[in-house]
């Protein structure tokens, strides 16, 4: 798991070098090995991008097309073979847009994970923004 980048994502990164943080999400995006990942890597990744304000990274890394990041017909992430579900990568999912779209604390909160390029109209009710 690139798991580093929950420090700024899944929690705030009170403390986080943000340049440093916007580094490694690139280049991780760039040198990891996908083979080897789980479903709630892709919306911890989207997190990360959503907080340095990169909405367009963020709905990359939701959108990977990768076996480990896709999902069967009754919707569960689609892990491997043995597993019947994998409620992280949904659950993951599900936390990721919500953040998306309702943004967190001390940020914005107009969908600041999604571009502002025109092709995107998000619509929501009752989400409260995150940590």
């Amino acid at each position: 798991h690139p798991s580093f980048l929950a420090a700024l994502g899944v929690l705030p990164g009170d403390m986080v070098d943000r340049e440093t943080m916007r580094r490694t999400v690139h280049r991780t995006l760039d040198q990891w090995d996908w083979g080897q990942t789980w479903g709630w890597d892709f919306p911890m990744m989207a997190m990360t991008a959503a907080r340095l304000g990169e909405p367009d990274v963020a709905v990359r890394c939701l959108m990977m097309d990768v076996q480990r990041n896709s999902y069967t017909l009754n919707g569960h992430c689609n892990q491997r073979k043995f597993l019947a579900g994998y409620l992280p990568g949904n659950g993951g999912l599900l936390s990721a847009l919500a953040m998306m779209t309702a943004g967190w604390e001390g940020g914005p909160r107009d969908a600041p994970g999604f571009p502002k390029d025109g092709k995107w109209r998000v619509k929501s009710e009752g989400l409260r923004p995150l940590l």
